[in-house]
């Protein structure tokens, strides 16, 4: 008998357990999920872009006219005042004669030669003539005065006088004219390298308009240059404005006056800068997907100390955040919290270890968090991260 009631309640608690750990199977298990604290916090809404630097007032240090400039013994980097001779330039140097143009010059210059030997013997000959009627016109003009002579041939022998002494005068003319064209032929065949120059050439001097920094040299090395060619770029490193190509819908949000935040350019903390212009007319850009996007140029102003900020130089890159909204004491939750539900968006609360979906009405946002207008309380608890899984009713346990 007690063998028999044994094995009944063996059977029993077998049962029991069997049961138990199939209702125990089918209960549904709590989710591991983040839970956050719904708070107030001060709170940004901001447009981030890239920006770099550049100068506000650049000076372009060009050639005034063609000439061959001198080395540059400055250096990116060094100081320069006003009125600092900066660039030397020299008279062109003329090129080099081939063999076939030094031949052609040598036969030019032995032309010239000849020509200017004729032109001396023309005032030779000239200069016989003229001396030749000179001294007829003396002799009839003493048999003249003595009435030996007929008025018609004094005056046709002083005529003839003054006409020689015209051609003497033409032929020396004609021999000046020799002379110069044969020194202007010789001048091709003169070395006017550095090494062969013998004169004293005019040289200009290109000085600086302001005092500054140089931030570019276009070309240090000798060499012939035209005129406007520009040659290197001054300005003052204290004197910079930050250039940033915003999106056109983005851009009717950015006022004169807007609060901008500088991060990641390459030292500690935040800067400080204020938006200066937002120029009216936008610009075509294609972006690095291929896709054409309308930007609007915005430039802003550092106000942070220069002193901070001393290290960056014109052309440096930086994350520009501009402030379009803040608040202060903004009750918000994380923006991963919402999900859209139609039209509405909703969150999902903590309600005793279950979750229960609540519509909220949100107001501003940023990427990192959401200003929520009615819907929600202070310390209320909401899932960060809700996902497939979670429903109305869902057990729930903060993961740990």
């Amino acid at each position: 008998m007690k063998a028999a009631l044994r094995r009944k309640l063996f059977v029993i608690v077998i049962i029991l357990i069997v049961v138990s750990a199939t209702i125990y199977g089918f209960m549904p298990k709590a989710v591991d999920v983040d839970l956050v604290d719904v708070s107030r916090a001060p709170l940004q809404v901001t447009i981030e872009e890239e920006g770099r630097t550049r100068l506000k007032e650049r000076f372009v240090i060009s050639a005034p006219t063609a000439g061959y400039m001198r080395r540059i013994d400055a250096k990116v980097g060094d100081s320069v005042r006003k009125g600092q001779i900066l660039v030397t330039l020299e008279s062109l140097r003329s090129q080099a004669l081939d063999p076939r143009s030094r031949a052609e010059a040598e036969a030019t210059v032995s032309a010239a030669e000849a020509s200017l030997n004729a032109a001396m013997e023309k005032e030779r000959a000239a200069m016989a003539d003229a001396d030749y009627l000179e001294r007829r016109l003396e002799r009839i003009t003493n048999l003249y005065a003595k009435g030996s002579v007929a008025k018609d041939q004094f005056d046709q022998a002083e005529s003839e006088a003054k006409k020689a002494r015209a051609v003497q005068r033409s032929a020396k003319a004609a021999v000046d004219v020799s002379h110069a064209e044969f020194e202007r032929t010789k001048t091709t065949l003169q070395n006017f390298t550095p090494s062969g120059r013998t004169e004293k050439y005019d040289t200009l001097h290109v000085s600086s308009p302001v005092g500054g920094i140089i931030f570019r040299i276009y070309r240090d090395s000798e060499g012939a240059v035209n005129a406007g060619e520009p040659l290197m770029d001054i300005g003052d490193a204290k004197n910079l404005e930050v250039r940033v190509e915003v999106l056109s819908s983005d851009a009717v949000k950015i006022k004169k006056g807007t609060t901008v935040l500088f991060k990641h350019w390459g030292g500690d903390g935040t800067l400080t800068g204020i938006v200066r212009i937002v120029e009216l007319a936008g610009f075509t850009k294609v972006s690095s997907l291929g896709v054409e996007e309308q930007r609007v140029l915005v430039i802003a102003d550092i106000t942070s100390p220069p002193e901070i900020w001393r290290v960056l130089g014109d052309g440096y890159r930086l994350e520009t955040h501009f402030v379009v909204w803040e608040g202060n004491a903004i009750l918000q939750v994380p923006a991963s919290a919402l999900f859209r539900s139609g039209k509405e968006w909703m969150v999902f609360v903590e309600d005793n270890g279950k979750a229960r979906p609540r519509t909220v009405e949100v107001g501003q946002r940023n990427g990192l968090a959401a200003e929520i207008i009615s819907g929600l309380k202070e310390k209320d608890k909401v899932i960060a991260h809700p996902d497939d899984s979670i429903g109305n009713g869902k057990h729930i346990r903060p993961r740990k």
